[in-house]
């Protein structure tokens, strides 16, 4: 059997980065995650104890946070620390839900959130999140790959109707 998603995405992200899952860390800092730099090499550090499923959305983007986030940032009030914070979220929701997973799982007849979730092994929260995301890049409707793409509260595709001329 090969490699999960959250392996597969640890294998990449090892190369930058340090990896360190830590027992308690939820109940130590508050949080599922973080990142820290110690000697200009960057160290993600996750809750050991919760879902795989959980962890690889959360190392994705303590991940991004590792590469573009500059100081502490825990003051999420301060404007320049909410802006850094969305970024790497945003970047994450990029680096685990493509368009193309997201019209696999249309084409697979997969038409809940919840359905497609699993396909991709992500929470529900995190897809829904993605499709917003989404649809503040690409707005309600666009086109991609020869489907109308039709993103509401769900993201739809309608194959591109082409009239032929006579």
């Amino acid at each position: 059997m090969g490699l999960s998603k959250l392996e597969q995405l640890i294998a990449v992200y090892s190369k930058y980065a340090a990896i360190i899952e830590v027992s308690g860390l939820k109940d130590k800092i508050g949080a599922y995650g973080t990142f820290r730099v110690r000697d200009k090499k960057p160290y993600v550090f996750l809750e050991k104890d919760q879902p795989e499923v959980d962890k690889r959305v959360i190392l994705a983007e303590e991940f991004m946070h590792a590469l573009h986030t500059v100081g502490v940032i825990l003051d999420q009030k301060d404007i320049n620390n909410k802006q850094q914070e969305v970024q790497a979220r945003s970047l994450a929701y990029k680096a685990i839900v493509s368009m193309d997973d997201l019209l696999h799982c249309y084409k697979m007849g997969l038409r809940f959130d919840y359905e497609v979730a699993e396909e991709l092994d992500i929470p529900v929260e995190f897809l829904n999140n993605a499709i917003s995301y989404f649809k503040t890049q690409l707005g309600e409707s666009s086109t991609y790959k020869g489907y109308k793409v039709v993103i509401n509260d769900t993201i739809t595709f309608y194959p591109a109707v082409h009239s032929e001329m006579p």
